[in-house]
């Protein structure tokens, strides 16, 4: 769970910095480069196993100043085909300080664009995992906060390359031993490969006893010796599928889809109402954690969701889109008396435990008032049009799945279409065939637009009891309401409730001129999480989806899309391909489906 962690102390040598805690630099004077790309690139054959690869992952102990890292996306450009991917994983105990990496890289001559983008990126110094991306290189960065041997053991997925760096294994033995080995043994396949700087005989010992082969080469500079090896154990990942087809063009569909199709699958989404064209149409979506100071896991995926949906805003250029964006930061104030039971609860967190998800406006225990500076308004259905643009769309109902030996084999339009996975994000309305799995609620939702002047921020929006979104040209969307009933529709009733609802904001909202309204419905668990991963098997239908049969759920988010669909559609392409997943295995057990079947 996070916890704010202390960042590196250094000391400098001219621009080198140095392990206070260590007493140790974190890379050589003379040619660092040249180390670089001796110990860790050329001993694990990159340059060849790029050009050949469709998907490639590296693992690393220790990401320092992000050097390695660095010169390794100089290596995948110049060689790796346009289409393949990179997952690259590294553990960190102790980050260094924004403006320490900046000066470290800028002084090995990194690219002022690559540090930019590091930067611009780089996680708050919180355990746990935290996902970077380079779309144009398709590469993915995971940097996995907190000591290496029990946050690697929080990992899951395969890795083709380890580079074992670190300190020293004299000045830094716990990145060094047979429990962490063993950790890297259990997240190698047949085939993997390492390289390192050191030669000592308790390494290549620990190594060879968790399955590596290991053989000494000669080392860089005044170092004698190196070590790297092969993985030799039969251990091999499942199948990674060449085709897939995504049931359901709204947020969970399309951001599943898109990572699917930059880790080389290629994919097809089926909604005969095109993108956005339920729930995920909703015009004036609120994206906010959602933190509770008794739930340390909730804030976990909070942090971690809202730094995947910034980042595939930015990254597919939605943060530029005209009318995309309506608010950047919310205003979370305590009018209801739970929210402010919940916010006082809030308050006596420590903000950096969140990754700074919230600021203190008021610490006012009767009305207290937080910030959430990540946190944004916008309008969900232009995002789903924008996303959808570079992706394979069919305007038809994906009718029926149905597993067999060969595969998923889907009904589409009266004719049979066989895929090797098939990913259902149809929220309440799943295909036929499917027996036995979790099925969500409906909850109706409608917001209300107004034309009226508010005493509201033009770049901000509001929440506490409803919520308050700025559109544009004096317009406010208002929201939303929350029917079980099972009336469909736009109603004058939920306009007017909505109305009531922020009245604590303005009194003359009350006689405020509507404009529109919007009407969605919503797929809902009990436990307010959605169910992402493997369909549930049962053993009473032969049509049902098994385990191994390449059928999987991704549905039940509720108002809570914007914040975890993006991660999940990442985790769930990650989890479809055997790469290094972004989320340690006790958050991603949160949203099994098989919790709802139990």
């Amino acid at each position: 769970m996070p916890v704010a962690i202390p960042p590196a102390r250094l000391g400098w040598e001219q621009d080198r910095p140095r392990s206070l805690a260590y007493g140790d630099v974190y890379f050589g004077a003379r040619d660092p480069a040249g180390e670089v790309r001796t110990v860790f690139i050329d001993a694990n054959d990159l340059p060849a196993r790029f050009r050949s690869a469709r998907r490639f992952s590296i693992g690393e102990t220790g990401f320092g100043t992000g050097f390695n890292f660095s010169l390794t996306l100089d290596t995948w450009r110049r060689h790796a085909p346009r289409d393949a991917f990179l997952s690259y994983l590294s553990v960190e105990a102790h980050p260094l300080k924004p403006s320490d990496l900046a000066r470290s890289l800028s002084a090995l001559d990194i690219p002022r664009n690559d540090v930019r983008c590091l930067l611009d990126q780089y996680p708050p110094a919180v355990t746990g995992l935290h996902r970077l991306q380079f779309p144009e290189d398709r590469v993915a960065l995971t940097l996995v906060y907190g000591d290496a041997t029990p946050s690697l053991a929080q990992v899951r997925g395969f890795v083709n390359a380890w580079f074992l760096d670190g300190f020293a294994p004299s000045r830094n033995p716990e990145m060094w031993n047979l429990a962490l080995f063993r950790q890297l043994a259990r997240l190698s396949r047949s085939g993997t490969t390492f390289g390192t700087f050191t030669a000592a005989g308790q390494v290549r010992r620990d190594l060879e006893e968790v399955g590596f082969s290991v053989r000494k080469a000669p080392g860089f500079g005044a170092k004698r010796e190196r070590c790297l090896g092969v993985f030799r154990a039969n251990t091999r990942p499942p199948e990674t599928p060449k085709t897939a087809a995504v049931a359901g063009a709204g947020i969970a569909g399309l951001t599943a889809a898109a990572a699917l199709r930059d880790r080389g699958v290629a994919v097809t989404v089926f909604d005969p109402q095109g993108p956005g064209g339920r729930a995920s149409g909703n015009p004036a979506a609120l994206l906010t954690p959602h933190l509770t100071a008794g739930d340390p896991a909730r804030n976990a995926l909070s942090l971690a969701g809202i730094r995947a949906t910034q980042a595939l805003l930015q990254g597919t250029g939605a943060d530029s889109v005209p009318g995309l964006l309506l608010a950047r930061g919310v205003e979370h104030r305590g009018i209801a008396a739970h929210a402010a039971r919940r916010l006082a609860r809030l308050l006596s967190m420590d903000p950096r435990d969140t990754g700074g998800l919230f600021s203190v406006l008021s610490p006012r225990v009767e009305y207290p008032i937080v910030f959430y500076p990540g946190a944004m308004g916008l309008d969900l259905g232009r995002l789903c049009e924008h996303l959808a643009r570079d992706l394979p769309l069919e305007r038809s109902l994906l009718d029926r799945l149905r597993i067999t030996a060969d595969g998923p084999v889907c009904e589409v339009a009266g004719a049979l279409r066989a895929f090797d996975a098939v990913i259902i994000a149809t929220g309440a309305r799943p295909p036929g065939g499917l027996h036995g799995q979790p099925r969500p609620a409906v909850v109706g939702g409608q917001m209300t637009r107004v034309a009226a002047s508010l005493p509201v921020s033009a770049a901000r929006a509001l929440t506490g009891q409803g919520y308050c979104l700025p559109e544009r040209h004096g317009q406010h969307w208002l929201g939303a309401t929350y029917r079980r009933d099972g009336v469909h529709g736009i109603r004058t009733g939920d306009d007017a409730e909505n109305l009531r609802h922020l009245s604590w904001l303005d009194r003359s909202l009350q006689h405020a001129k509507i404009t529109g309204a919007w009407y969605g419905e919503r797929a809902v668990f009990s436990d307010r999480l959605p169910a992402v991963g493997h369909c549930v098997s049962t053993a009473d239908s032969s049509e049902c989806p098994s385990p191994d049969g390449g059928a999987w759920l991704n549905l039940g988010y509720g108002s809570r899309g914007l914040l975890y669909a993006p991660l999940l559609g990442q985790w769930l392409a990650d989890r479809i391909c055997g790469l290094p997943e972004p989320l340690p295995a006790g958050l991603s057990a949160l949203f099994d489906p098989a919790r709802l079947t139990r």
